[in-house]
């Protein structure tokens, strides 16, 4: 038979059936059957699946409500974690979000210059006088008596400037924290005019050092400015170890020194000596 009759004008095949080749399709290839199998059962469970876990269509409408955009505080810090949401605010109206800046004072200051025994002007005119000026450092260990001593200054150039009974003035204590703990911190200058033993006026500018080792940076920043030192010294306690550094320092600097005996009442009212006890040499 020709192969011209085996196919139509259209090139479709007119001819008489191929049962063979029937046949071997419906026969698998090697190894198909296998994989075959294994389909099925992946079809059977994912049909398992389905049944258990409802699919939901993708087009339901799901309402504002129980729709979750972020993560509950559960499931972020955990089960031990107690969390708080406060809708309201805590914080009253009264007070500022932003509160202004609050300007503290840490020192007391004189808002009028107080009476003297002197004119300003005075001392103002020898200023302009070195000859006349006396820089003068007050150094001491502690609590041996350097502002009680600047005190006594004060009285005698201040008129109005009056002593309590119960409590010591500390003039030169101007910081707060130093009248609270009565102890100097820091070095204070002061200027007075002050006459010398033949009614020659000097003007004097002390500086009250602070007498705990803590700030001796104070004392030193006082030597460097000072023209010589006044040492002060308790009769009852003695020399101790920060008057002997000081004396020491004293002399590096080369600064001339007066030993003031400070506090001698002790002896009398602590140590009980007769008044007509010698002093000990």
């Amino acid at each position: 038979m020709d192969n011209a009759d085996l196919y139509d004008e259209f090139g479709n095949y007119i001819g008489p059936e191929l049962d063979s080749d029937d046949d071997e399709d419906d026969v698998p290839p090697v190894g198909q059957e296998d994989d075959d199998e294994d389909a099925d059962e992946r079809m059977d469970q994912d049909e398992g699946d389905d049944d258990e876990t409802p699919s939901v269509p993708t087009n339901q409408i799901v309402l504002h409500e129980d729709k979750k955009y972020y993560s509950t505080a559960l499931e972020v810090y955990g089960e031990h974690v107690e969390t708080l949401v406060q809708e309201e605010d805590a914080q009253p109206l009264t007070e500022p979000i932003v509160k202004p800046v609050k300007l503290r004072r840490f020192q007391a200051e004189e808002h009028l210059l107080p009476e003297t025994t002197y004119k300003k002007q005075f001392l103002v005119d020898m200023s302009n006088q070195p000859h006349l000026v006396r820089n003068i450092a007050i150094a001491g260990h502690l609590s041996h008596g350097k502002t009680s001593f600047v005190d006594c200054l004060v009285e005698q150039t201040h008129p109005d400037f009056m002593r309590y009974e119960d409590k010591d003035v500390r003039f030169t204590d101007t910081l707060f924290i130093e009248q609270q703990r009565g102890c100097s911190i820091k070095s204070m200058p002061i200027s007075v005019v002050m006459q010398s033993s033949r009614n020659k006026s000097y003007l004097l500018n002390i500086f009250d050092t602070p007498g705990h080792v803590n700030f001796s940076d104070e004392v030193t920043a006082a030597f460097r400015l000072s023209d010589g030192v006044v040492i002060m010294v308790d009769v009852h306690e003695g020399m101790m170890m920060n008057t002997e550094r000081l004396l020491k320092h004293a002399i590096q600097e080369r600064l001339p020194i007066t030993i003031c005996l400070n506090k001698i009442d002790r002896l009398i009212l602590e140590l009980k000596l007769p008044q007509q006890m010698p002093m000990p040499s």
